[in-house]
């Protein structure tokens, strides 16, 4: 790009990540099957070493929910991260061309738009 040029920031669709990363409905609804998987008692009825593959599955269900929680908090923070950087590219072409209108009303020579 060259001097003068302005460049325009695709804000909209780093809102657009933003509003699709913040949908945390998918996860919610498997958190809600992994503590029923966890809490479920004698799902294994009378089979031999039943209890022992409960337990491993109401282990494995409660390990899968701490991983849920940790990718909750990282896909929340990534949404907040998008949109953020979508007001920072809202005021960076704000900013841009009101730079480029001073300059052009100041006779500063001529600028186009980087698309």
């Amino acid at each position: 790009m060259s001097t003068g040029d302005t460049e325009h920031h695709n804000a909209d669709e780093l809102y657009s990540v933003r509003n699709r990363a913040g949908d945390l409905d998918g996860l919610a609804q498997m958190r809600t099957r992994f503590v029923e998987i966890a809490s479920v008692d004698g799902v294994f009825g009378t089979v031999g070493h039943g209890a022992a593959a409960e337990a491993a599955l109401a282990q494995a269900a409660t390990a899968m929910l701490a991983e849920l929680e940790r990718a909750g908090v990282s896909v929340d923070h990534i949404a907040g991260n998008a949109g953020r950087a979508g007001e920072i590219a809202d005021m960076t072409d704000e900013e841009a061309a009101f730079q480029q209108r001073l300059a052009q009303s100041a006779g500063g020579g001529q600028f186009k738009e980087v698309q």
